[in-house]
């Protein structure tokens, strides 16, 4: 079957719509494969918006029900569904990737384009990440919470792409380099559990000295793995990746001095954990913390902070423990020692 548009953004929720919106901002044909709950939201059009005040209205795009056998084919096919989603959404990707589409996988975390790679193994698979939050205001709405960019893996395919795609509602790059990129957005995934068990706004979080040290514990076992992997992780925030956990541990009154940028966030913006605890569904832990402690133990590095907050996340998701945790508690679950009871 013919097909109009040249991008299809597959598994469209917060990041993916956004994703569309800016697709779509730029004049790119694109449809998108969503829950009948996000096309009822953009039934009557689109808007994206970011913490800096820019906004564009656009028209309701156009959806596709992937469980029928359409067999559309994309040029480009931008996987935006969790990484736990990943393996259980191969099936119906094969009615739109014919063997000139490129996938585009924008999870967080490490490893998840490998599923990918080894479903399609004929296809050009590159990654991208994702730099921002996003929230949703109100249905129909998706708003640019936190600063950040679209970084695109370089290829001959996407150099142009980038360009085109690059505005001030959704700022893109292309790296070579994505494995240190994926180390330096992991870095800042980090604080996602932290958010999520606070169970506060993340802006109210980085004001509060006492979550802010448990950040920067978690961000120095991550340097020191990246640092035996000898990856010089790029500055994705205003300050270089070693001087972010020094700027945590400074006392409130300096940090707010001097991580002005760090804290232009949109007051109501919560980590994508915090969505999936509240809403019962599985974290992306796996990907995240719980990846630094893995490649840590293969280098022979304890990473016992990321250890346990990714116990108390799978307690949580168990049911076995609640969210809304005090720094003070928190501090006191995460800094044990082994032998505690």
């Amino acid at each position: 079957m013919l097909n109009q548009s040249q991008h299809l953004v597959f598994g469209a929720g917060l990041i993916g719509g956004y994703l569309a919106g800016g697709l779509l901002n730029a004049g790119l044909k694109t449809s998108l494969v969503a829950r009948k709950s996000v096309q009822d939201a953009m039934a009557d059009g689109l808007t994206i918006s970011d913490f800096l005040g820019n906004q564009t209205i656009l028209n309701s795009p156009q959806f596709i029900d992937s469980t029928n056998n359409l067999e559309l084919r994309f040029k480009f096919l931008w996987l935006t569904v969790k990484c736990t989603a990943v393996r259980a959404v191969c099936k119906e990707l094969e009615n739109f990737i014919s063997k000139n589409t490129i996938i585009i996988c924008c999870q967080n975390g490490l490893d998840s384009d490998q599923i990918i790679k080894q479903a399609f193994p004929n296809n050009l698979v590159l990654k991208a990440i994702v730099g921002f939050n996003v929230a949703e205001p109100e249905a129909g709405h998706l708003h640019r919470s936190t600063d950040g960019k679209l970084v695109i893996e370089f290829n001959q395919h996407t150099n142009e792409l980038a360009e085109r795609l690059n505005s001030v509602l959704l700022p893109t790059t292309i790296s070579d380099q994505m494995l240190a990129e994926q180390w330096a957005k992991l870095q800042l995934n980090l604080a996602n559990p932290v958010n999520a068990l606070a169970d506060i706004p993340v802006k109210a979080m980085t004001e509060d000295a006492g979550y802010r040290r448990i950040i920067a514990e978690l961000m120095l076992e991550l340097l020191a793995v990246s640092d035996a992997m000898q990856l010089e992780l790029p500055k994705v925030t205003a300050a270089p990746a070693h001087w972010i956990p020094r700027l945590m541990l400074l006392p409130n009154w300096v940090f707010k001095l001097l991580a002005q940028k760090m804290l232009a966030i949109d007051p109501t913006a919560r980590a994508s954990m915090w969505w999936d605890l509240t809403t019962g569904r599985k974290t992306e832990i796996d990907y995240l913390n719980a990846a630094v402690v893995d490649k840590g133990n293969s280098l022979g590095i304890d990473c016992p902070v990321n250890r346990n907050i990714v116990e108390l996340i799978r307690l949580v998701e168990d049911r076995k423990n609640n969210i809304g945790i005090s720094a003070k508690n928190l501090t006191s679950l995460l800094f044990k020692q082994p032998n505690d009871a």
